[in-house]
């Protein structure tokens, strides 16, 4: 096995049950952190990276999606992370969950983390 941070095992999807894991493209994570105690969204979109102080489960958080009322969902990137030129951002708010999800997981393409 490779020592590259997205070989390595990472305790965070150890700690979360595999239905949790909505996406996973192998660079990317999509994951649902409804049952989640202390979890401050529905889920979260993850950007795998090297394991550090600033990520010690070797993880960056990009964005995440959440329930705003009954009928409305939001989606949003984190504010360290820049979207490519002309692309647009997810951060708005959407009639359904799928909506959310579906948009915050096709922009992780366009992501340029850390650059602000």
């Amino acid at each position: 096995m490779s020592d590259s941070p997205f070989h390595r095992p990472s305790p965070l999807l150890a700690i979360l049950p595999r239905q949790n894991i909505i996406q996973d493209d192998g660079v990317h994570v999509l994951v649902s952190t409804k049952d989640v105690e202390g979890a401050q969204s529905d889920g979260m979109l993850l950007r795998r990276c090297d394991f550090s102080i600033s990520t010690p489960f070797g993880y960056m958080c990009l964005g995440h999606f959440r329930q705003l009322s009954s009928n409305c969902w939001q989606a949003s990137l984190g504010t360290r992370v820049a979207v490519d030129e002309g692309a647009v951002r997810p951060d708005r708010l959407y009639a359904t969950e799928l909506d959310a999800l579906v948009n915050l997981w096709a922009s992780r393409r366009r992501l340029t983390p850390g650059k602000v």
